[in-house]
């Protein structure tokens, strides 16, 4: 899978919200570096790239449903979101960032946030899709 350029400025600030939450465990509804869910990691990131565009979402769901994010068709690039679906009845499980051209960054119950390699086999066998923030109204 080829990874486009995409967007440094949520990359950037997933690089600093990594290092500020490095070692803090997974955290169920965690919303600080203090420890996060893979929503609020995510939610946090985006907040600090784009703080004028008043993310406040509550949860991955309402994430891959905002309008705010378009599909990705073709190759994702970096500083899209990966979506992992729970099943057809619930469309939405995880979510995290595609970090660079190997590895995406999210927090996991296992390892607190963390980069996680896209060919990890336990992830890559995941069903999952991509969405890219909007950029026309950044």
């Amino acid at each position: 899978m080829a990874i486009g350029p995409g967007d440094t400025k949520i990359v950037g600030a997933a690089k600093s919200v990594w290092n500020q939450a490095k070692g803090k465990p997974y955290t169920w509804g965690g919303h600080t570096t203090n420890g996060f869910d893979c929503s609020w990691f995510t939610i946090y990131v985006l907040q600090q790239a784009y703080p004028s565009r008043g993310f406040t979402f509550m949860t991955a769901a309402s994430i891959f449903s905002s309008p705010s994010f378009t599909a990705v068709k073709g190759n994702p690039e970096i500083g899209d979101l990966i979506c992992f679906p729970q099943g057809p009845d619930v469309p939405h499980d995880h979510v995290g960032i595609v970090y660079d051209t190997t590895h995406w960054i999210g927090s996991q119950s296992s390892t607190g946030v963390a980069l996680v390699s896209l060919n990890d086999f336990f992830w890559s066998k995941k069903p999952h899709f991509f969405i890219r923030l909007l950029k026309a109204i950044s």
